[in-house]
């Protein structure tokens, strides 16, 4: 049996996951065995996320041994695994992988994740562990956790163990009822105990009317029963003035967190039942005066990060209800990958290390991509009572270390100096008074403009085309290697900055702004209210992609969805090489990102699965290899590539459809004609 009931992670080794090709961590404590906080950064794709994940499915495969609702349920097998055994993870040029953890005190659970081709002996060797209990064969994939049920029972009994993933989400208040009921949490709960059952779930999300309801019941809990009559008042019998005000801390300290995020000290109000509202208030306690009427009512960023850390007082409540009232008695491990999701920058970086440091004896372990973040933990802990790691390397290092600050910082510069050079550009491409159509990337003019000649010797819109003067701003992007006229980086954003800027001085010749239909706040700045495009004053307009038919079911889409299914997945065939390179959607793959039917595995899993239309290219990493055969291609084709072979009109690119886009054309027809200058803001 474990002789603590603290239970924390010790070491991770990772070998040849993914990125992670040798990877060997130490988890730090301070002298009297509290836990430090642990911090991995680098870029996407360097591990982070891999390396949280094998932790959290360590958590799954205990709660497994003990808690009959710990994994999700299959129909099949019992239960499916949290993270998979896939062979396609092994790092590129290996045969093997393993993941090991061990955690503290020593007699604790340890945990293996195996691919590959690796002997027992070896993996053995490899961590330093002879007293590792594994066995398997040496080419099968296996997934060990060393530990007895009633010890697992012991640990969750004693810890909070729980996952904030990178898909977290709350209900917004505006949303209706059909998202989920909210009637049954405006009253304390009178719900059962589980028995046998994990009682906290791993994974958190959506929890905020789980958090109300037992909020409520913290209220209840703290308040005095009366008995007697007006003269003789005085408390039950079964209630001690000592347990009210121990009770009542619980209710203070989730005000005290809730006030920290706020910035001004608040209680919660418990109406009466025949309130017309919610039961539940936030109100000021410097005059009484409403802050919120209810949880939902916080902004997205203060509302999860309160649940955050409210989850983690009412998981170690459910175990025992004085760690609610003594926080730093709290202990277990918390993982948060992406921690500044939705946050406000004040958020991060003075109000987030606030709330870790209320927990002492939790081990935190955060994924980051937040300078702000860094430097708040180093302002609010000091610099050495918190570790970073920077991966791929997995080297220790300090936040003035950290590669992404100066990267921040030269972002922050370059943004600035790419809308300048854009606007620059603009204005002096102004050719014989004709209205310049400009666009979010550099191969979406390639298309239209391959569309519109098309569109010009057809009989049936000749007159269409003939009767537009404009010209597309012709650029390529910053790294292009041949010669260009133009070579900009360019995207939504800058767009969204060029329309804002350039309405503000009026323009001899109009500009037409028209970015991709795929992110919403894009969508929501450029397109019109009650018009299909947006007119913001001075010769300056914007809209959308229009939807054509065969996308009306998927409408959040770029350029490529203008052709067909099929069209997007022609072939092209290297003359150098004889290898065929195309287009992929995401829908070929499922969620993994495999494609057995296709011999073909996409590195880009977040663009994967049967629902996904996105287009995955040859560049910017998303990468699609064979299965069967690792000799390293990349099966992918460019996007640029492709725009390119449409151009050149190569066969049997030159006969695609080009009807999807008069809808296109007919929107710059127009705002061509048009002579408004009133913003449609």
């Amino acid at each position: 049996m474990i002789m603590s009931d603290r239970m924390y992670l010790n070491r991770l080794i990772d070998k040849n996951v993914g990125p992670l090709l040798d990877i060997n961590i130490e988890f730090p404590f301070f002298d009297n065995g509290d836990p430090k906080p642990v911090v991995f950064v680098g870029e996407n794709g360097t591990g982070k996320t891999t390396i949280l994940s094998n932790i959290v499915d360590a958590f799954y495969e205990m709660a497994g041994k003990a808690f009959s609702n710990a994994n999700y349920p299959d129909e099949r097998n019992g239960y499916q695994f949290f993270k998979a055994i896939v062979p396609l993870e092994i790092h590129t040029g290996e045969s093997f992988l393993y993941s090991y953890i061990s955690f503290t005190p020593e007699n604790s659970p340890k945990y293996v994740f195996k691919a590959g081709n690796i002997s027992t002996d070896e993996v053995k060797a490899q961590t330093g562990d002879g007293n590792l209990n594994i066995s398997w064969k040496e080419n099968e994939n296996k997934k060990i956790i060393t530990v007895e049920k009633d010890i697992i029972s012991d640990i969750w009994d004693h810890n909070v163990l729980c996952y904030f993933g990178p898909d977290r989400y709350e209900k917004p208040v505006w949303m209706g009822n059909k998202y989920y009921r909210m009637e049954d949490f405006l009253h304390p709960t009178v719900r059962n105990r589980f028995d046998g059952q994990l009682k906290n779930p791993i994974e958190v999300k959506n929890v905020t009317s789980l958090n109300l309801q037992w909020i409520l019941d913290v209220i209840a809990d703290s308040r005095a029963d009366i008995e007697g009559d007006l003269e003789s008042m005085k408390l039950a019998h079964t209630i001690n003035a000592n347990d009210m005000f121990l009770l009542k801390l619980a209710k203070y300290n989730l005000e005290t967190i809730l006030s920290k995020i706020l910035g001004e000290d608040i209680y919660f109000q418990l109406l009466y039942r025949d309130n017309g509202g919610s039961r539940f208030r936030i109100a000021k306690k410097s005059d009484d005066s409403i802050v919120c009427p209810t949880l939902d009512s916080l902004s997205a960023g203060q509302i999860a990060l309160f649940n955050m850390f409210a989850t983690i007082v009412r998981y170690a409540d459910n175990n025992n209800i004085n760690q609610s009232i003594h926080l730093d008695n709290i202990t277990g491990i918390v993982v948060i990958d992406e921690i500044e999701l939705h946050l406000h920058s004040k958020l991060q970086k003075e109000v987030l290390p606030e709330l870790i440091k209320l927990f002492p004896k939790i081990q935190f372990v955060i994924s980051s991509h937040s300078p702000l973040f860094l430097l708040g933990m180093k302002d609010t802990f000091g610099e050495d009572s918190f570790d970073i790691f920077e991966l791929p390397s997995c080297m220790r290092i300090g936040t003035e270390k950290f590669a992404e600050f100066q990267n921040a910082y030269s972002y922050l510069k370059k943004t600035d100096t790419y809308q300048q050079e854009v606007f620059t550009a603009l204005r002096a491409v102004q050719p014989r008074k004709k209205a310049i159509v400009v666009t979010e990337g550099s191969t979406d003019w390639k298309h239209m403009n391959a569309a519109f000649e098309r569109l010009q010797s057809d009989g049936l819109h000749a007159g269409l085309a003939s009767d537009l003067d404009f010209e597309f701003f012709k650029f390529e992007p910053e790294d292009y290697q041949l010669k260009a006229e133009h070579k900009l980086k360019m995207g939504n954003s800058v767009l969204c900055s060029l329309c804002e800027n350039m309405a503000k001085l009026p323009q001899p010749v109009k500009y037409i702004f028209i970015a991709d239909r795929d992110d919403e706040c894009t969508n929501k700045k450029l397109s019109g209210i009650d018009s299909r495009f947006k007119s913001w004053g001075n010769n300056v307009y914007s809209f959308i992609l229009p939807v054509p038919t065969h996308r009306l079911e998927t409408p959040s889409i770029c350029i490529e969805h203008y052709y067909s299914d099929d069209e997007i997945k022609t072939e092209w065939i290297d003359p150098d090489t004889g290898v065929a390179h195309r287009l992929f959607m995401g829908n070929e793959f499922d969620e993994r990102g495999i494609a057995s039917n296709l011999d073909r595995y996409c590195e880009k899993r977040s663009k994967c699965g049967s629902l996904s239309i996105s287009i995955i290219e040859g560049s910017s990493g998303e990468r699609v290899t064979s299965i069967s055969n690792n000799n390293g291609t990349n099966y992918a084709l460019p996007k640029s590539q492709f725009a390119k072979l449409i151009m050149d009109r190569q066969a049997p690119f030159n006969a695609f459809g080009v009807e999807s886009f008069v809808s296109i054309f007919e929107i710059i027809k127009d705002i061509i004609r048009d002579n408004q200058e009133v913003t449609n803001a």
